[in-house]
């Protein structure tokens, strides 16, 4: 089968579009599917070999869509044809976490893509509990858009600070992947969203996709006098963090007394000096992101199926030009996810 895969870690350069062994069906675990796959800035770390691999040659690819080719021994409940998306990690199903119903901290998890071979493939191996059926008239690229991004958003908006219907929500990097999918899970409930991006251009696509008030931080890098202005002096009840270092400060002071945040990237850098003060005297409520539970994943397809979350596909490429979106992705001059197209 055709693949793009690395055996030894670098640049865009050492990224391969060959042959790679089709993937065996192992017994009761999983299936071959034909997959579509998006693009995530881990892909950038796994294949820069800062983030590991479980050994090499490895298929990158953490984010898959498709087809159900065939099953292996023992599976039930899904038949060659299915169309699926696949949740990314990987869980041992044995360990504490596991059995108390919590594999989100299960302690032998791996990923697809990154200790496992993915989804920049042909066919992918996949455990059949982790997967989920595609609504009808949704593309594989555009499925491709939620395993990841689509499930960390749900994830820090729904699981982490339970954001309510009533609530005003600050989005940073709207532009995003992860950006652009809490948009939309949060206009989906009913909140009211202010959305931030470096670019005017990013802006008004999320005006376009429902954002109710905008923010360009290249421009405006006080903004949180902004949102103070857009909230009648009140600040938002939530800040959902993408970006990391370069915005903490002004996240932090776009919160109203009690307010929460959550982060679940650090693309602008992870070190940071932290006035605890603000914690004290506010108070605040920060939190990490964290991993992610097929329940969670299970209940984000639900509204994708029935509640209209859909994806955002940004550009789209063929998979023998995945060095080129590799440089797109560093570039970051794209909104919503890029997607390779899987022959």
């Amino acid at each position: 089968m055709k693949a793009i895969y690395i055996t030894e870690p670098g640049g865009p350069e050492k990224l391969i579009f060959g042959d790679r062994p089709d993937p065996e069906g192992r017994s009761g675990r999983g299936h071959r599917a034909r997959p579509g796959t998006a693009l995530n800035h881990a892909d950038l770390s796994i294949r820069a070999g800062r983030s590991p691999t479980g050994g090499l040659p490895r298929i990158l690819g953490l984010d898959i869509a498709g087809e159900v080719a065939s099953l292996g021994p023992g599976v039930t409940g899904w038949k060659a044809g299915d169309r699926v998306v696949v949740e990314n990690r990987v869980k041992c199903g044995t360990c504490t976490p596991c059995a108390l119903g919590r594999d989100e901290f299960c302690e032998r998890q791996r990923r697809l893509g990154g200790e496992l071979d993915g989804g920049h493939a042909q066919y992918c191996k996949v455990p059949a509990v982790n997967l989920q059926r595609i609504p009808d008239g949704m593309t594989f690229e555009e499925a491709a858009t939620l395993p990841l991004a689509g499930h960390t958003a749900w994830h820090c908006l729904i699981e982490r600070v339970q954001l309510q219907p009533w609530e005003d929500v600050l989005i940073q990097a709207v532009g995003s992947g992860v950006g652009s999918s809490g948009l939309l899970i949060a206009k989906g409930i009913g909140a009211r969203v202010i959305a931030t991006a470096g670019s005017d251009w990013k802006l008004e696509k999320a005006k376009e996709l429902g954002a109710d008030d905008v923010i360009n931080y290249t421009t405006t890098p006080k903004f949180s006098q902004r949102v103070k202005e857009l909230t009648n002096g009140r600040g938002v009840d939530v800040v959902f963090d993408c970006v990391g270092a370069t915005v903490w400060d002004e996240s932090l002071n776009s919160l109203k007394p009690g307010g929460r945040l959550v982060i679940t990237g650090t693309t602008s850098g992870s070190q940071i000096p932290f006035n605890l003060s603000l914690m004290q005297g506010r108070p605040l409520t920060l939190m990490g992101s964290g991993a992610r539970s097929r329940r969670s994943f299970a209940a984000m397809m639900h509204m994708v199926a029935y509640g209209g979350l859909r994806g955002v596909v940004g550009r789209t490429f063929k998979m023998e030009e995945a060095a080129v979106a590799h440089e797109v992705m560093a570039g970051r001059d794209f909104f919503g996810k890029l997607v390779l197209r899987v022959p």
